[in-house]
Parts: structure tokens; C-alpha cells; sequence
């Protein structure tokens, strides 16, 4: 990334997926989709992307579900700071969590937001949500679609 920072990583990756696009695909390749976008993304920026990554027990709360982040992107230089980042259909209160918890151990942490919904959570600071504007097709007997076109990401 030219810039470095937290702006910066969320204004990269809604460029990026700015330019990616799929049609008719069910709920969970969708997901799929969203999730490999991003690793080469961050592939073609130096990062190497570990997926499903445990969170440590919170330090200050240790009774509290933490759970997995679903990717977190390391550089491989070894520089700079670690990107968090958690991918949702649909509005999470524990992915927000889960990325505050990251950003309290240093990471940068974003949140890509996929559907039509809006977003009905406060997202706290330290945390940029990146929304990507899906379609969603109803089909008979069968699962809902999702469709999204180039530049639907803000």
C-alpha cells in the first residue's frame, strides 16, 4: 500500500473490489467470493493471509466468547501492522467485537459488509466498514442468489 494506515487499507481494498464482480451465486460461495477476494488482494500487496485465525481469551474479560477472526493479513517483510478483517452478510455485533479485540493487540481491522441491508450497528472507531452492494435474486425452490456488479463497493 502507498499510504500506510487504516484509511488507507480500507480506501485499497474498495478499489479492489470495486473491480471484482459474480453473478447467481448462493449465500455461502458468495461469502466464498468475498473471502479470496480479499486474500489476493492482500497477496498483491505483500501480505500473506491466514484464515480462521484464533482470538486469544480478551485479557480484561476472560469469560467473553471471542471466537475466530475470519482472515488476518501479515506482511512479509515483517513491517507495518497486521489487517483484521472480518466478512458478514449481514449485520454481527461479535465481528465487531472480535475487531475491536484485534485492534486493542495493534491490528488494523476492517469490516466488509455484503448485502443490501443497511448497517444498524455502531461501528466503533478504529474500525472502517467497507459495504459491498449485492443483488439479491429470490428463486423458487431453490436458495436466494446474489449478484455483484463493478463498482458497488463505498
Amino acid at each position: 500500500m502507498p499510504e500506510a494506515g487504516l484509511d488507507a487499507a480500507a480506501r485499497s481494498l474498495r478499489a479492489w473490489l470495486n473491480t471484482e464482480q459474480f453473478t447467481d451465486l448462493p449465500r455461502h460461495e458468495a461469502t466464498r467470493f468475498f473471502t479470496d477476494s480479499v486474500v489476493k488482494w492482500g497477496d498483491g500487496l505483500g501480505y500473506q493471509a491466514q484464515r480462521e485465525v484464533p482470538l486469544p481469551p480478551h485479557p480484561r474479560r476472560p469469560d467473553r466468547r471471542t471466537g475466530r477472526l475470519d482472515l488476518r493479513l501479515t506482511h512479509r517483510s515483517g513491517k507495518g501492522r497486521a489487517l483484521s478483517i472480518e466478512i458478514d452478510r449481514g449485520d454481527k455485533q461479535l465481528s465487531l467485537d472480535k475487531l475491536t479485540q484485534a485492534t486493542e493487540r495493534g491490528d488494523l481491522a476492517l469490516w466488509l459488509r455484503w448485502g443490501r441491508q443497511p448497517v444498524r450497528l455502531t461501528i466503533p472507531p478504529g474500525i472502517r466498514l467497507i459495504r459491498a452492494h449485492v443483488l439479491k435474486r429470490n428463486a423458487l425452490n431453490q436458495p436466494d442468489r446474489y449478484s455483484l456488479q463493478p463498482d458497488n463497493c463505498g
